[in-house]
């Protein structure tokens, strides 16, 4: 025999088997237990919500011969009869497939006929959203005038693609998102009946990355089962291709730590058990979003939504790193996250966001009072002037904001690095003068560098090669300052400075 989808098995059949929905389910029911049965029902949510297990089940209950508080009884012959598809008064349509007008018109060239079983047809018509504008124009003279008998249920995961003309004529139920604790629940329930066993940890694991959507935690479930029946966190890992706990940890305190070499050897252990890239960015920002709040006052593991075993390890991590060093981490992970949801190269994205963590120095402004008397420090040794000549050759290069917004067009980590640089030109090469992590990524990545040298050749129309503004320091006296830059900047640090002398 066939196994059966632990998602379809475990499909709720009646109203108490709906996981969740606790405000529509009671609606439904009380609707038919007072006999007020509407015409017209719009369920609108995300995947894997319940829309059209409720539509079936509000299907059986309008029509079953004896049901209970709004409840189908599951016995009779017209709830056996829609379970297994064997009355055709009830009818389901899948409208991403079935979206031309002519589709709508077969439905609704029967809806006069009288049901031939049941008390009510029902049109059960999911992903109403992707009907065709003559579809939808055909429908809504039904809607507006529909027969007793006749019962629609429209269901959506884009509300906002269903005319308002629709919308109006429809009782609208929305369906939230599960929590994470629904979907564990229901999963120990599932496991339970099958003989699995299944941990806490792992099941919170699962509803974790199931989003919401109880029947994507159901088939994540049941591909775990191809490890066999007892299943830990790191099957899960291991199966959905995502980062173990211990393996997030150690790649955050490498980071915390400035530690790059070991922060890019966890990235390659990672990449060799196939992680995927964008999610690990997804967990990092969820990893750093945990330690910012484990650090706040009378924090808890429910406040994080994870497991007390967790929430210690989190704990101990948060109090070695401070809340400006976490702030910069989420900035560093979201943009590379954003990045690689527009198409740009996963890895380089996700290496920039670990260079500049383990490369810039993070020091909270409140360390330096605004009351406390400070002085500036003392001015570098004044280098000796190159000849006139030679400085001439060396000169601030002019289209160096211009290279920068082209980068922005092919790569904005990258851009976002190089953002304040500035560049000068000397003997045919452009030299940057940019911060450590900067330097450090363009002498090991060459696609980068290659990226800055081709909008290089846009911006000025010349190619050039590239270099670092280390290499021409000693032959390039800067301008003197008035000290007003300097000045400027003890202010924003918060140091009080008088310029009235």
């Amino acid at each position: 025999m066939a196994h059966m989808a632990l998602y379809r098995k475990y499909r709720p059949k009646t109203f108490s088997e709906v996981v969740g929905q606790k405000v529509v389910v009671e609606s439904l029911k009380n609707q038919i237990a007072a006999g007020k049965i509407g015409h017209a029902f719009l369920f609108t949510g995300t995947r894997g919500t319940g829309k059209t297990s409720c539509a079936k089940i509000f299907a059986k209950a309008i029509n079953c011969q004896h049901n209970h508080n709004g409840e189908p009884c599951l016995q009779c012959d017209v709830c056996k009869g829609i379970e297994n598809e064997s009355v055709y008064d009830v009818t389901e349509m899948d409208a991403a497939s079935n979206n031309s007008v002519e589709d709508i018109r077969d439905i609704l060239s029967e809806v006069m006929y009288l049901p031939v079983m049941a008390k009510y047809k029902v049109y059960i018509i999911d992903e109403v959203h992707m009907l065709s504008t003559a579809a939808f124009n055909a429908l809504l003279k039904t809607l507006e005038e529909p027969p007793a008998h006749v019962v629609f249920i429209l269901a959506t995961t884009e509300l906002h693609k269903v005319p308002a003309t629709i919308l109006s004529r429809c009782q609208r139920y929305d369906f939230n998102k599960l929590s994470i604790e629904e979907i564990g629940e229901a999963l120990m329930y599932i496991a339970d009946c099958e003989d699995i066993e299944l941990s806490q940890s792992a099941a919170r694991t699962i509803a974790s990355l199931a989003d919401g959507a109880m029947r994507d935690a159901a088939s994540i479930l049941d591909t775990c089962l191809s490890r066999g029946n007892v299943i830990n966190d790191d099957i899960v890992a291991d199966v959905a291709g995502i980062s173990k706990q211990e393996e997030i940890l150690n790649l955050a305190d490498c980071m915390i730590k400035k530690d790059l070499p070991s922060a890019l050897q966890e990235i390659l252990l990672l990449e060799q058990r196939s992680v995927d890239i964008k999610r690990l960015c997804e967990e990092l920002i969820t990893h750093f979003r945990n330690l910012l709040l484990a650090n706040l006052p009378k924090s808890t593991y429910q406040l994080l939504n994870v497991s007390p075993e967790k929430f210690e390890k989190i704990k101990i991590q948060a109090e070695t790193t401070n809340h400006v060093f976490i702030q910069t981490a989420l900035s560093a992970f979201t943009t590379a996250f954003e990045s690689i949801s527009k198409g740009q190269n996963a890895k380089i994205s996700l290496d920039i966001a670990i260079y500049t963590l383990c490369n810039t120095q993070v020091v909270p402004v409140s360390v330096v009072p605004a009351s406390q008397e400070q002085r500036p420090a003392a001015p570098a040794p004044k280098q000796q002037a190159a000849p006139q000549s030679q400085q001439e050759k060396i000169i601030p290069f002019a289209q160096w904001l211009n290279t920068i917004d082209i980068v922005g067009t092919v790569d904005k980590p990258l851009y976002s690095l190089l953002k304040g640089s500035k560049a000068y030109l000397y003997n045919n090469i452009v030299y940057i003068d940019g911060h450590e992590a900067l330097n450090n990524y363009l002498r090991g990545n060459r696609e980068a560098a290659s990226i800055v040298k081709q909008a290089i050749q846009q911006a000025c129309g010349k190619m050039h090669n590239i270099g670092g503004y280390k290499n021409i320091a000693d032959k390039f006296e800067q301008p003197k300052s008035d000290g007003l830059e300097d000045i400027l900047s003890l202010r924003n640090s918060g140091v009080e400075v008088n310029i009235n002398d």
